[in-house]
């Protein structure tokens, strides 16, 4: 048993770190992302005005750090519909928060790319 804990623990320590850019409104993600779909609401501490739980900022997609770019070619490959070039990379994020891969959220793999 301890052998298949050692691997665990190893495997893990391998999976690539995951970024998300943070944006002001839907429509900058969608800037980025072509993809309304991508474009989560971000949830928190209520500004009041009646939206509990959720302040005015979307995420875009997880995506291996250091492949945004990759990640936004792949994104936009499956978005042309929205009039959105393919090739131009753009960002119009207000931050971008990192962590260990995990589940949750939309994720944009580069391996294709």
């Amino acid at each position: 048993m301890p052998l298949v804990l050692a691997a665990s623990a190893l495997l893990a320590g391998c999976s690539p770190r995951q970024a998300r850019d943070e944006y002001a409104s839907q429509e900058d993600c969608k800037k980025d992302w072509a993809r309304p779909e991508l474009c989560q609401p971000a949830s928190g501490a209520s500004s009041g005005g009646g939206h509990s739980g959720y302040y005015g900022r979307y995420y875009g997609p997880s995506y291996d750090e250091g492949a945004r770019e990759s990640a936004q070619r792949s994104a936009r490959g499956g978005g042309n519909s929205f009039g959105l070039a393919g090739a131009e990379s753009s960002n119009h994020s207000v931050g971008r928060s990192v962590s260990r891969g995990g589940f949750g959220g939309a994720h944009i793999s580069s391996a294709g790319g």
